[in-house]
């Protein structure tokens, strides 16, 4: 093919692009719409849609293309539906387009929060912090209508982008949306629906911690309780038995309690399921069962109270097992807990948590042994606890080192402060009542204390 005509196709081509675009101008300075699929757009409600407007220049993209060249100014629109639609028309991928607006729509009302704080609660710098929070005191009015903003914001996210905003602010925390996880267990039918009625009764329940200001009253109490009945009935009206049981296990109050108070137990899941069952029964028909501002209820409640945790123990012991139980019991030691949080404070392995437990726990009892001896005169008591006292801190300072037996002394080992110290004599040691059952393994004890137990030397009953 020679030049002359290479160059004729090339004008030829030339000429039909451009009477192409030509036509094109014409028709989007004729009719300038979106070109959109009325299959995405979203119809939204009128509250939403007021808060649709963004305050920039309306434009539409492809008006804006007919008449300059492309910037960003022609993507946006006053419209949020309009403005998503014009970033899909251009191409922009679905989570970039999430990035965008849900970006856009925080500072949107992150202005609106600052606004609603500056009308309803303006900073004073003399002002105190709220002595239950240790933060600054905000009135019941702008926390209610903060609340509501935050609502409202994750349902225009919702109706925008079909997205649960808490889930999607998770992925940036690393978080595998922790609201989708904390409902991934229901259909997806039903999990808007769980929710919604969570943040219902959730509400509820701020507003009488809030009233409380950190001191909650027997009225406040009955209040709390009743929300959580009505909050259990209505989610009863969704989900199926075995759904309930999930949600609670999630959610409840028991489930949240139980999460703290077993933090040194580290139960499995099958673990978890069966102490959740039996502390659920015994919170619902007897923790929950009495009226705290009815003095003659809370006087039987006093009365059956040992009772009804003995009962709850022994059948947490049936379905743990003795060895099981015995650390369930453990972990509900406030001590134990106090000397788990020092070994992950220091970097000890919690071996030394448990033996330290376990001299404790000895001590504790070889203490009661030598008070309620009989046979013992006052002198014998006293040398007793002063060898009981040395042996001890020996011991508990040679397994944890000097420094951290000092911030153990200072926090949570309140025990050893209270040993008694005693100037020794050289009276002998005192014996040990015989055929008593050692709730904890003898060859943990210290040298002397074991001697002791296992050598108890006899001494005459005093004289009358």
């Amino acid at each position: 093919m020679n030049s002359r005509r290479v160059s004729l196709l090339l004008v030829a081509v030339n000429c039909c692009l451009l009477a192409t675009i030509a036509y094109m101008v014409y028709a989007m300075k004729t009719e300038p719409a979106i070109v959109a699929s009325p299959a995405k757009t979203k119809v939204l409600t009128n509250t939403v849609t007021q808060i649709a407007v963004r305050k920039i220049n309306a434009t539409n993209l492809l008006a804006a293309l007919a008449n300059r060249s492309l910037n960003w100014r022609a993507l946006e629109s006053t419209n949020y539906v309009v403005y998503i639609e014009n970033l899909r028309n251009f191409g922009c991928p679905e989570e970039t387009i999430r990035d965008i607006i849900i970006t856009d729509i925080a500072k949107l009302y992150a202005r609106r929060r600052a606004q609603l704080r500056a009308q309803l609660h303006p900073y004073k710098y003399w002002e105190t912090a709220d002595p239950a929070s240790g933060r600054p005191a905000t009135s019941p009015e702008l926390e209610r209508q903060l609340r509501e903003l935050d609502r409202e914001q994750r349902q225009l996210v919702q109706e925008l982008l079909g997205v649960d905003l808490r889930a999607e602010i998770a992925r940036y925390w690393n978080d595998e949306a922790s609201a989708e996880r904390d409902y991934s267990f229901l259909p997806p039918e039903k999990q808007e629906r769980v929710q919604t009625v969570s943040e219902k009764y959730d509400d509820l329940e701020q507003e009488v911690y809030a009233r409380a200001h950190g001191l909650l009253l027997s009225a406040d109490q009955e209040e709390l309780k009743q929300i959580r009945r009505l909050r259990r009935a209505e989610l009863s009206g969704i989900l199926a038995p075995e759904e309930m049981e999930e949600y609670e296990l999630r959610h409840s109050e028991t489930s949240q309690n139980m999460r703290t108070q077993l933090a040194g137990f580290q139960p499995t899941e099958e673990e978890f399921r069966k102490i959740f069952r039996l502390q659920r029964a015994f919170d619902e028909n007897f923790d929950q069962a009495f009226d705290q501002r009815n003095d003659n209820a809370m006087a039987l409640k006093s009365k059956a109270q040992q009772g009804a945790q003995e009962a709850l123990n022994q059948e947490l012991k049936k379905v743990l097992g003795p060895e099981r139980f015995a650390e369930y019991e453990r972990a509900q030691d406030t001590d134990y807990r106090a000397l788990l949080q020092l070994s992950d404070r220091f970097e000890l392995p919690v071996d030394v948590a448990n033996k330290v437990y376990t001299a404790k726990q000895a001590a504790e009892q070889y203490k009661l042994q030598v008070e309620s001896n009989p046979n013992l005169t006052e002198e014998q008591r006293a040398q007793a606890m002063a060898a009981l006292t040395r042996e001890t801190r020996r011991w508990v300072a040679a397994n944890m080192g000097d420094e951290v037996f000092k911030a153990y002394e200072g926090t949570g080992g309140q025990w050893l402060v209270n040993l008694p110290v005693i100037d020794e004599t050289a009276v002998p040691p005192p014996p040990q009542p015989t055929g008593t059952t050692l709730p904890y393994d003898i060859n943990l004890l210290p040298p002397e204390l074991r001697y002791y137990l296992l050598n108890p030397p006899v001494f005459p009953r005093p004289a009358k």
